[in-house]
């Protein structure tokens, strides 16, 4: 629905836009093919306009162009926008989007031509109510009214208007990956509110350690350092991508706005802001969402837990909608070109890579120096964007420099994927420090800024001095001597969010519901509630265990077990 809206014209959204609102229809996306993900240029699928009948014939060339993974298709779907080449009188005009039959919504039977079904289990059981499907197309037709033609067009006559960018039905992809973004904060802050509240509930041992007998209460978890250094920086993170991700979507929507005029000069930011931030964003969560899940110990791994579900469902986002390396190169090429502006004198032309003018400021090797207390500086919002600009900008020089040097650039993937990864860090840090000025300049919220630049410095501390140290050295951005002053400042940081981070992560309000854990109870009330979940388990109830216990019974009772299992008196 989201993609029929950005991409068809008004009459086409009144069609087919207000069915699936109505379930008249259920649609789905189809632009992953069995041979093709991430190069939306190499899709093989077909649409070739016959002007003879005013129709495109969409048609899947061969067994690589089926298309697959497509959620919704597998069962449920009766229509898809189909991603396929546009060749007209023998000319491929790229990839663009068609709306297609695919089953029948009086009796859901395939339509003719298409060949449709479920692609089976995915890795983890993720997804498993998600019916990810297949389809291929022996020269189905379609009326030329069913192409998306908000931006390009095709006449009866067969004349076509490209749109005013070449890369405009990406659109679609972009709105995903903004969708993206938001979601892996709300999912690591699902995981870090599951494993706070239960590791504040749970106790093992005496901190410090004893061997007097007594009564005293053993620890609590969450009292000790490694896991609050787990699982700490882990909440500030969450608060960061839900706030980047606010501003994403404002971006976004601006985007659209200018759009509607056929003004795509903010595509190319959009484009490749949304890359970065996607490829980070579902690193990050699903590696916290695992480091959560690991620091609840042994119950953790319960499916009851809630948070190996959050893992299993949300894990695959690192390759779909963009592999996160195949991304991370489309960031390197963008912020080339705004290097390139830099070196010529020209103005960089994204808000977003203006931290390239530091490269005149501050060179490639001189490193930051704090003119005073490091512990305290490095609590400023100009030092800490200062920084992070500093390594951005080195990190994209660094790559123009291997390129000038005559590495292909199929050499120099991980270059970028550095290059991505401080680019993102950088749009994080910058929200959050923006929604901190927001928050202290509004009355009616200025209570809530101290604790929300606390949660700024812990993302800019564990940042700087933990997830991305290398970088920020490799850069000469820092010098190893502030190392031990910037992590006591790390630690301290993290001694203060400590106390608050129940009540930081009950802000997020989830129902239980939401959440769907045992051991994340907002009562604390875990292993109360782990041991009912375990009570409702079908395989613990009364008759359905009959065929496993005929099962043992066979094995211990074979050969002469009987009689010595009697005289043995087992």
């Amino acid at each position: 629905m989201p993609v029929i809206k950005a991409q068809g014209t008004t009459e086409q959204v009144e069609k087919w836009y207000t069915a699936a609102k109505r379930h008249a229809i259920i649609g789905c996306y189809a632009q992953t093919e069995l041979g093709h993900g991430s190069n939306v240029f190499g899709l093989k699928t077909t649409a070739t306009f016959d002007n003879q009948t005013d129709e495109f014939v969409i048609h899947s060339p061969d067994l690589t162009a089926t298309k697959w993974w497509i959620g919704g298709l597998g069962i449920a779907s009766t229509h898809a926008v189909v991603q396929a080449q546009l060749i007209i009188a023998g000319k491929s005009y790229g990839p663009h989007l068609f709306i297609v039959p695919i089953r029948s919504p009086v009796d859901l039977k395939p339509c003719r031509g298409v060949k449709v079904g479920d692609i089976g289990p995915k890795a983890y059981g993720g997804f498993a109510t998600t019916d990810n499907g297949y389809a291929t197309f022996n020269h189905v037709r379609i009326p030329r009214e069913n192409m998306l033609m908000k931006f390009a067009k095709v006449t009866k006559e067969g004349q076509y208007t490209p749109p005013v960018h070449n890369k405009l039905s990406y659109g679609s992809m972009v709105k995903l990956r903004v969708d993206i973004v938001t979601d892996a904060g709300w999912k690591l802050a699902k995981a870090t509110t599951i494993a706070i509240r239960y590791c504040t509930v749970r106790r093992q041992f005496h901190n410090p350690p004893t061997l007097e007998p007594g009564t005293a209460l053993e620890s609590q978890v969450i009292s000790y350092s490694s896991v609050q250094h787990r699982l700490i920086p882990l909440l500030a993170t969450a608060y960061g991508l839900i706030i980047t991700g606010e501003d994403l979507y404002g971006q976004f929507n601006t985007l659209m706005e200018q759009l509607e005029s056929n003004n795509a000069k903010l595509l190319p930011e959009v484009h490749a802001t949304s890359c970065a931030l996607k490829s980070w964003s579902t690193r990050r969560s699903t590696d916290g969402i695992e480091e959560c899940r690991k620091s609840m110990g042994g119950h953790g791994f319960s499916v009851f837990s809630g948070v190996s579900e959050l893992f299993a469902n949300f894990v695959a986002s690192n390759t779909y909608e963009g592999d996160n390396f195949v991304l991370a190169q489309q960031v390197g090429r963008f912020l080339l070109k705004q290097l390139q502006n830099v070196v010529q004198g020209k103005t960089v032309t994204s808000e977003t890579a203006d931290y390239l003018y530091t490269l005149a400021e501050m060179g490639t090797t001189e490193t930051f120096v704090f003119d005073q207390d490091v512990g305290q500086r490095i609590l400023d919002p100009k030092v800490q964007l200062m920084i992070f600009s500093m390594r951005s900008a080195r990190l994209v020089a660094d790559l123009g420099q291997q390129l000038q040097n005559g590495r292909a650039w199929s050499d120099v993937n991980m270059e970028c994927w550095a290059v991505n990864l401080a680019h993102a860090e950088y749009l994080v840090l910058k929200s959050m420090i923006k929604k901190v000025k927001w928050l202290q300049d509004n009355a009616e919220y200025t209570t809530l800024a101290p604790v929300f630049k606390t949660l700024t410095d812990m993302f800019c501390l564990s940042t700087l001095g933990y997830t991305s140290l290398a970088t920020f050295l490799s850069t000469s951005t820092i010098h190893p001597s502030d190392l031990s002053k910037l992590n006591e400042k790390y630690r301290e940081t993290i001694s203060q969010l400590s106390i608050d981070a129940v009540a930081l992560t009950d802000s997020f309000d989830f129902t239980v519901r939401e959440l769907n854990s045992a051991l994340g109870q907002v009562d604390g009330r875990a292993y109360e509630a782990l041991c009912e979940a375990v009570a409702k388990n079908p395989i613990n109830q009364k008759g359905e265990t009959t065929y496993l216990n005929d099962m043992v019974l066979f094995i211990l009772h074979r050969g002469n077990n009987m009689d010595y299992i009697k005289s043995s008196k087992l």
